[in-house]
């Protein structure tokens, strides 16, 4: 046999072997795979953890308003306690971005759809504030309230930001402005909740001012 044939079959053999040959084929594989995996690990904790989100915060508004609604009489400073409060649902997530509006409704002795704010208390960034207007008009659904009714209604917003954002959710919005809880100028965060609750007694009276609520026109 000639150095060529020899030559040829030996090469003719060796192409056999590297293609019967079997190793690495499951690292390569897992090449493939890897990024998939990877991909379905980040959307799942993510997902997991934007419910559990969603869930705290419907959680704070209903406890806000309930909380509220069974008391005869409220201050700024009891406010701020249940506020204090419902940071603790939060955890562990942060609260920093928390915003908690809680509004005393009245609707006019005459018109059930006339509905306004009787009083107002907004905490957000550490510190708390009147957000709305006294006797501004508040929207609220058609026979939630009777004449001269009033409810307590807590509005909560939290901006909620995705761990591997910039991975996963890149180009999509997450800072939008809500503003579909009944007020034009919303919590000013991408996430709300709004939660609606009639007072044990006629109202809540707010600071002493004996549930009265004299707005013209």
């Amino acid at each position: 046999m000639s150095n060529f044939a020899q030559l040829m079959t030996s090469a003719s053999r060796r192409l056999h072997r590297l293609w019967r040959d079997r190793r690495g084929v499951a690292a390569v594989e897992f090449g493939y795979i890897a990024p998939i995996l990877l991909l379905l690990l980040m959307g799942t904790f993510e997902v997991s953890r934007a419910i559990s989100i969603d869930r705290r915060i419907n959680t704070v508004s209903a406890n806000a308003s309930e909380i509220i609604a069974r008391e005869e009489k409220i201050t700024n400073a009891d406010l701020a306690k249940i506020v204090e409060a419902m940071k603790h649902i939060m955890t562990p997530y942060a609260d920093d971005s928390l915003v908690v509006r809680i509004i005393g409704v009245r609707a006019s002795s005459t018109d059930a759809n006339d509905t306004r704010v009787e009083w107002s208390y907004q905490y957000a960034n550490g510190s708390a504030s009147t957000p709305l207007t006294k006797c501004s008009t508040y929207a609220l659904d058609a026979g939630l309230v009777g004449k001269n009714g009033s409810v307590i209604v807590a509005e909560v917003g939290y901006n909620y930001e995705p761990v591997f954002g910039d991975f996963i959710y890149r180009g999509l919005d997450f800072t939008s402005v809500d503003s579909s809880s009944g007020d034009d100028a919303g919590v000013n965060r991408n996430w709300s909740s709004r939660a609606v609750h009639a007072p044990r007694k006629s109202c809540v009276d707010y600071n002493n001012t004996n549930c009265v609520l004299n707005c013209a026109g």
